[in-house]
């Protein structure tokens, strides 16, 4: 999973927002990525500056501690 996938997510986050009266809430939306075979270097790096940007993975997913 890269940024194209996360690109995506981004546009879809504020398609609500338009419709909205401006309350400004699809910036407080996290987008969350899951992805069982991994994350390019290029997406762990935005998610790691960006706290909206939530990556998944199959440890994070199923580890209990």
């Amino acid at each position: 999973m890269g940024l194209a996938h996360l690109e995506r997510l981004r546009r879809i986050r504020h398609l609500p927002a338009s419709r909205d009266s401006g309350t400004g809430a699809s910036e407080q939306t996290r987008l969350l990525c899951f992805s069982g075979a991994g994350f390019t270097d290029d997406l762990r790096g935005i998610a790691d500056r960006d706290p909206t940007v939530q990556l998944v993975d199959l440890h994070r997913l199923y580890d209990s501690g």
